[in-house]
C-alpha cells in the first residue's frame, strides 16, 4: 500500500519545490523506457499465474457459503488481470523503441495512489498550480499589446513557454482525476506489424476468455450472492457425524493452506509489482521537477528551446502514464484481493476451530457413552451373580447382558459416525419413483403453461422479462416458451431467438410483464438542500417546476394509464410528479419521482433536471447543500 503512494508523492514534491532554470543546451531528449521485453513477460505470466490460483480458490467448495466474498474476490483479480494486459499492450509499444518511434498518442493518464486523500491534495496543489500558470499567461496578454518593438519578442516568447508549462500541467490534472474516478468505482489479435513483444502479449491474451469476457461476466452476476451468509461463527447444514465433521475439518485444513498460499503469491506479486513500478518513477519525478514549474528566461531563443523541452516533456509523460496508471489501478485491485482472500482465511480459521470443537465435543460425547454403557454392563454382570444363584438363569441373563451391550455399542457408534440414517428411506424411495423425478420438468412445463395463459398471462407480442432475460414473445409452447431477445437501455432486438422451458415460471425469480399499451417508467431526481431551507417554499418550487416539465407529455402518460385501467378492477390514482422530502445530516433530502416514456426518457430526464435546477437557481435563499447536487435514479 506504501508503495502505490510512490508515484504520487512524486507529483506532490513536482507541484511544491520549483524547479530551477534549465538550460536548453542540457536539456535530455526522452530515452527509452527502462524495461525489457523479458520483463513485461514475466510480470504478464506472473499475474496470469496468480489470478488462475485466485480462481483455483474462489471455486473451492468449501467457500461455497461464502458466496459475496467469492464475487469480491473474482471481480478483483479479474480486474487485475485486465489491467495487466492494458500496462502489457502499452509496454509493448514502448519497450525497446527509440524516442523518436514511439508514438505520442499514449493514453492521458498519470500515476496514481489508492489513497483518495492524498490524490485529493495532489489534485488541489495541481489546481492551484494550473490557476498561477493562467495568471501568467493572463497577465502576459495583457502586456503584449502595450509592450514596445524591442519588448514585444520577449514576451511573446514567454507567453509561449508558459502556455506550455500549462499544457502540461493540464496532462498531469487529466491524470490525477482519472485515477480519481478508478478509485471511486472500486468497492475493464496482434496485427501483421506486431514485434515479438505484442505478439507474445496478444497469444496469451487470447487463450484467457476471461479478459475478452469479463464485462459480460461482470453484468450477469446474479444479485442473490449478496444475500449470501459471511458470518465467521456460521456453519452449513451438517449431520452430527463424525466422518462428516473429520471429513469437514480436513477439507477446511486444505482451503485454509490454499487461502494462504494465495496470500502469499499475492504479497510475492506486490513485491513484484513494487519494483517494476520503481523503474518507471525516478524518470516521472525528474520529469516533472524540471518541466513543470518553468524557467523563467527573456531570451526568445531560449524561451522558445525551452518550450520546446516541455512540449516533449508532455510527450513523455504521456508515455510513461500509460505504464504506471495501469500498475497503479493493478495494485489498488491486487490490495483488494488480498484483502478479500485475508478475509476469507479468517472465516476459514473460525469455521475449522468451530468445527474441531464440535468434532471433539462429539468424540468426548461418544466416549462417555461408551463407558456409561460398559459401566451398565458392569453392574449389571455383577448384580446377576449376587442375585441369581440358578445357573441356568444366569447364563441366560449375562447372555441377554452381551447382546443388549453389543447392540447398544453398535448402535451409539453408527450414530456417531454416519451421518444421516434417516436418508436411507430417501434414497430408497427415489429409487421407487424414478419415473416421476425424471419426468419433473416435464410435469411443471405442463403445468406452467396454464398459468402462462391465464386472463393476467402472457401472449404472443408482449415484453416479458423470466429467468433474467427480457425479450418478446414469439411463441407459448405445451413445453416451451420462444423470446425474441432485447437488450440495451432501449430494448432493441440482439437477433437471438431465446427458448425457454416453462418450468422456469415456479422457480424463486419474478415473472416481469410489461402491461400491453403502457410504456412508461418511474425515474427519481434526488436533490439535497442546505440545513436551513425553508422546507414548505422549497417542496412549492419543486412541485411547481416537476409539474411544468411534466405537462409536456401529460397526454401520453395519461393515454397509457388508461390502458392499465382497463385491464384491472380496481382503480388507481392516475401517474403525476411527486414530491418527498426526509431530513438527512447533510440538510432537506428532497426526492421528485415521475413518470418517463422509455422512448424519451433520455430527453425527459434532462429537461426535468434542467426545470429543477431553475427553479432552484431563481430562489437564492434555497442553496442546495455542498455534495448535494441532483442525482437521477431508474426505479
Amino acid at each position: 500500500m506504501l508503495a502505490a503512494l510512490m508515484p504520487l508523492a512524486v507529483l506532490a514534491a513536482a507541484l511544491q519545490t520549483p524547479a530551477p532554470p534549465v538550460a536548453p543546451a542540457a536539456a535530455a531528449k526522452p530515452v527509452p523506457v527502462d524495461l525489457t521485453a523479458d520483463q513485461v513477460m514475466d510480470h504478464l505470466n506472473q499475474v496470469v499465474s496468480w489470478y488462475r490460483r485466485i480462481a483455483t480458490v474462489g471455486q473451492s467448495p468449501t467457500l461455497a457459503d461464502n458466496a459475496l466474498a467469492r464475487e469480491r474476490l473474482q471481480q478483483t483479480s479479474t480486474m487485475a488481470l485486465r489491467l495487466v494486459f492494458d500496462f502489457a499492450h502499452a509496454a509493448g509499444a514502448l519497450v525497446g523503441a527509440s524516442p523518436e518511434a514511439v508514438s505520442s498518442d499514449a493514453a492521458d493518464s498519470s500515476p496514481g495512489s489508492n489513497d483518495p486523500g492524498e490524490l485529493q491534495r495532489v489534485a488541489a496543489r495541481l489546481d492551484t498550480r494550473i490557476a498561477g500558470l493562467q495568471a501568467q499567461l493572463n497577465g502576459l496578454d495583457d502586456q503584449i499589446p502595450e509592450a514596445t518593438p524591442k519588448q514585444r519578442p520577449v514576451l511573446v516568447a514567454q507567453r509561449e513557454q508558459t502556455q506550455a508549462a500549462l499544457a502540461l500541467a493540464r496532462q498531469v490534472q487529466v491524470t490525477i482525476q482519472t485515477l480519481q474516478q478508478f478509485a471511486a468505482t472500486a468497492a475493464t489479435g496482434g496485427s501483421g506489424g506486431a514485434t515479438g513483444l505484442v505478439a507474445q502479449i496478444n497469444a496469451l491474451e487470447r487463450s484467457i476468455p476471461e479478459v475478452r469476457h469479463s464485462s459480460s461476466t461482470d453484468s450477469a452476476k446474479s444479485p442473490a450472492a449478496a444475500s449470501a451468509p459471511t458470518s465467521a461463527d456460521s456453519l452449513p447444514p451438517q449431520s452430527p457425524g463424525l466422518i462428516a465433521l473429520g471429513s469437514q475439518w480436513f477439507a477446511l485444513r486444505s482451503a485454509r493452506r490454499q487461502l494462504q498460499d494465495a496470500l502469499q503469491q499475492t504479497d510475492d506479486l506486490s513485491k513484484a509489482l513494487d519494483e517494476l513500478r520503481g523503474r518507471l518513477t525516478s524518470e516521472v519525478r525528474s520529469l516533472l521537477k524540471s518541466s513543470l514549474a518553468g524557467p523563467r528566461l527573456t531570451d526568445p531563443t531560449l524561451l522558445a528551446a525551452a518550450r520546446a523541452e516541455i512540449n516533449a516533456a508532455t510527450v513523455r509523460f504521456k508515455q510513461l502514464s500509460t505504464l504506471l496508471v495501469p500498475l497503479s489501478e493493478e495494485d489498488i485491485s491486487i490490495d483488494n484481493t488480498r484483502s478479500t482472500l485475508a478475509e476469507l482465511e479468517g472465516t476459514i480459521k473460525a469455521r475449522a476451530g468451530a468445527t474441531a470443537r464440535r468434532l471433539a465435543l462429539h468424540l468426548a460425547i461418544l466416549a462417555a457413552s461408551i463407558l456409561l454403557i460398559v459401566a451398565i454392563s458392569s453392574i449389571w454382570r455383577r448384580a446377576t451373580f449376587r442375585y441369581l444363584h440358578d445357573a441356568r438363569r444366569r447364563r441366560q441373563f449375562l447372555a441377554l447382558r452381551r447382546i443388549v451391550t453389543g447392540l447398544a455399542l453398535t448402535l451409539i457408534i453408527v450414530m456417531a459416525f454416519v451421518s444421516e440414517v434417516g436418508s436411507l428411506a430417501t434414497y430408497v424411495g427415489f429409487l421407487t419413483a424414478g419415473l416421476a423425478v425424471a419426468l419433473q420438468n416435464v410435469i411443471l412445463a405442463i403445468v406452467a403453461y396454464f398459468f402462462l395463459i391465464g386472463r393476467y398471462g402472457v401472449r404472443v407480442g408482449d415484453r416479458i422479462t423470466l429467468a433474467g432475460v427480457t425479450g418478446r414473445v414469439v411463441e407459448i409452447g405445451l413445453i416451451r416458451i420462444y423470446l425474441m431477445e432485447l437488450a440495451g437501455v432501449e430494448l432493441r432486438s440482439t437477433g437471438r431467438m431465446i427458448v425457454l422451458s416453462n418450468a422456469v415460471l415456479f422457480q424463486p425469480s419474478a415473472l416481469f410483464k410489461q402491461i400491453p399499451g403502457a410504456d412508461y417508467t418511474w425515474h427519481t431526481v434526488v436533490l439535497t438542500l442546505a440545513p436551513g431551507a425553508d422546507l414548505t417554499q422549497a417542496q412549492t418550487r419543486l412541485k411547481s417546476a416537476a409539474d411544468s416539465a411534466f405537462e409536456k407529455y401529460r397526454a401520453s402518460i395519461e393515454r397509457q394509464f388508461a390502458a392499465v385501467q382497463r385491464l384491472v378492477d380496481f382503480d388507481s390514482a392516475a401517474p403525476s410528479p411527486e414530491i418527498h422530502v426526509r431530513f438527512t445530516e447533510k440538510g432537506l433530502e428532497f426526492s421528485v419521482r415521475y413518470p418517463v416514456e422509455a422512448e424519451h426518457a433520455a430527453a425527459i430526464d434532462q429537461n426535468m433536471v434542467s426545470t429543477l435546477r431553475a427553479a432552484l437557481d431563481e430562489a437564492p435563499q434555497l442553496p442546495l447543500a455542498e455534495s448535494g447536487a441532483p442525482v437521477l435514479k431508474a426505479d
